[in-house]
């Protein structure tokens, strides 16, 4: 279930309550370190895609946010009993920093979801299930978009007690911490979901035409490329560095790619003066909304106009 134009009102102003389960705290002021990793979750997102319109949070800005000591400073304002807190902050740590901060997002005012993490454990719900999707029947269960569907899939019913605006926020929020990682040696080519949000910032507006046909320039997050990669581009993982140049090329029929390109896999087939690796370095290919698309950087700099 996903209601776009709800989901980004709420996002914006926090408006909305909680119809279902929500927990108690410990704290009858509120949970004001909560908030706050929420507020600086909404100052490191960016916003990325053709139309800026897609937000996520770098990869590295994630393992910044989620530390051993914040994990365990918010667990102090949820109803979980003191006695579980350092081992659910290893296990937050190791398989579920998104899982925890898509919670961290549903805190608004004197309420928090947090509490529900325990039940996320015990369920075997972590970031590896990520996407999750939820079932339209009353007993509501979760389950992985990704993972093959059927009897033997698994369903995750920690969710059977929450209301329908928080698994709608739930839906909309865990996007911002999916945007994948491009560029690795063994997956060149990426199925993306259409809420799925792209690493890419400072995109042209509009393509321009050149000896590759219609190209869009922008810049890829250096967390969102594989260190290998990077090596081979030659750009040093500098934290302050914030955007590696790059060009995304819409696969058109008229092109006459395909004959000397593979972009399932990123490699030449056949010799030809400018789709060749003297001349390109492919980083990445994807399927967006049935177009498929290929980011890559001209060797020695350049542009597609020259």
């Amino acid at each position: 279930m996903c209601y776009p134009q709800m989901t980004e009102e709420i996002f914006s102003s926090e408006k909305g309550g909680h119809n279902g389960f929500v927990s108690s705290l410990k704290n009858p002021e509120g949970c004001p370190n909560l908030l706050k990793l929420a507020n600086d979750l909404r100052t490191n997102h960016l916003k990325g895609g053709p139309m800026r319109n897609q937000r996520f949070l770098p990869n590295n800005k994630l393992e910044e946010l989620v530390t051993i000591k914040t994990v365990l400073l918010v667990l102090q304002e949820t109803a979980i009993e003191q006695q579980y807190h350092e081992d659910l902050a290893s296990w937050v740590l190791q398989s579920s920093m998104r899982l925890f901060l898509i919670l961290v997002l549903l805190t608004r005012g004197s309420t928090e979801r947090l509490s529900c993490l325990q039940k996320f454990k015990d369920d075997g719900v972590n970031d590896r299930a990520l996407p999750l999707g939820f079932s339209d029947v009353e007993a509501i269960y979760g389950y992985s978009i990704t993972a093959r569907q059927g009897e033997g899939a698994q369903k995750y019913y920690s969710f059977i007690d929450w209301g329908d605006n928080d698994l709608i926020l739930f839906e909309s929020y865990q996007w911002i911490f999916l945007a994948p990682v491009l560029g690795a040696s063994d997956k060149f080519y990426h199925q993306l979901s259409s809420k799925q949000p792209l690493p890419l910032v400072n995109l042209s507006q509009k393509p321009t035409k050149g000896i590759l046909g219609e190209t869009l320039s922008g810049e890829i997050h250096p967390a969102h490329l594989d260190s290998q990669c990077l090596s081979a581009l030659g750009v040093v993982n500098d934290p302050d560095f914030h955007g590696i140049p790059v060009f995304i090329k819409l696969v058109q029929p008229s092109d006459k790619l395909h004959p000397f390109f593979d972009i399932n896999t990123g490699k030449f087939k056949a010799t030809h003066p400018i789709i060749s690796p003297r001349r390109i370095h492919p980083i990445a290919a994807y399927q967006k909304n049935g177009d498929d698309f290929v980011v890559f950087r001209w060797v020695g700099g350049g542009n597609s106009s020259n």
